[in-house]
C-alpha cells in the first residue's frame, strides 16, 4: 500500500490538482471586489430612493411628491434590490473562494452560470435605470408640446436626490458588468486549458 500513489478527486471527477489549477484567485478577487463595490452602489441608490420624498408649499397648497408616485421609481427600486442581495450572496461566496481557492469561476458550467445571470441582471439594472432616468428628465425639463411642465422647481430636494440615485445605480450597473467580464475571462482561461 505505501507504493501505491493516492490521488484525491475534487468536484465532477476533476483530479485535485487540476481542480486547484484552474482557480484563478486575480478571478476570485476582481469578482469579489466588483461585487462588493455593485452592493454598495445599489445599496446607495435604494436608501437614496427610499429618502426622496419631499413635502412643501405651491400657491398656498401642500404638494407631496415621492417615489410611490411613479411605476418606473417602483420598478427602479426592485431591480437595485434583486441586483443588491445578488452581490451580496456573490461577494460572500467569492470570499470563501479566495480562502478555500475553489469556486464558481473554477469550473466551465458555474463560470456559464455566472456570466448568465450577471448579464440578466445587468440587463435588468440599466433598464430600471434608464425608465428612471426618462422620467427624472420630464420631471427637470418638461416637455413643451404636450404642456408637461417641470415640477423641479417646486420639489427640488426630491428630483436632486432621484438624481443621485440614478447616478449610483448606473455606476452599480457598470460594476455588474464589470463582474461580467471577469465571468468571460475565467471562461476563456477554461477553454484554453481544455485544449
Amino acid at each position: 500500500m505505501d507504493g501505491i500513489p493516492v490521488t484525491h478527486k475534487g468536484p465532477f471527477g476533476y483530479d485535485h490538482h487540476e481542480y486547484e489549477d484552474r482557480h484563478r484567485p486575480v478571478h476570485a478577487c476582481s469578482i469579489f471586489v466588483f461585487r462588493t463595490l455593485t452592493a454598495v452602489a445599489t445599496a446607495t441608490s435604494i436608501i437614496l430612493l427610499l429618502k426622496s420624498g419631499e413635502t412643501t408649499s405651491y400657491h398656498d397648497q401642500k404638494v407631496s411628491q415621492g417615489w410611490r408616485s411613479f411605476d418606473s421609481f417602483k420598478w427602479f427600486l426592485v431591480a437595485n434590490a434583486v441586483v443588491f442581495v445578488y452581490s451580496v450572496l456573490g461577494a460572500i461566496i467569492s470570499f470563501f473562494a479566495i480562502c478555500v481557492r475553489r469556486g464558481p469561476l473554477s469550473l466551465s458550467l458555474t463560470a456559464w452560470l455566472t456570466f448568465l445571470v450577471d448579464f440578466l441582471l445587468a440587463s435588468a439594472l440599466i433598464s430600471a435605470a434608464s425608465a428612471a432616468l426618462a422620467v427624472w428628465w420630464v420631471g427637470r425639463n418638461g416637455i413643451y408640446e404636450p404642456r408637461w411642465v417641470a415640477i423641479c422647481d417646486e420639489v427640488n430636494a426630491f428630483c436632486k436626490r432621484i438624481e443621485a440615485a440614478i447616478i449610483t445605480s448606473f455606476i452599480g450597473w457598470l460594476f455588474l458588468a464589470f463582474s461580467a467580464f471577469v465571468a468571460v475571462s475565467s471562461l476563456h482561461h477554461l477553454e484554453r486549458r481544455r485544449w
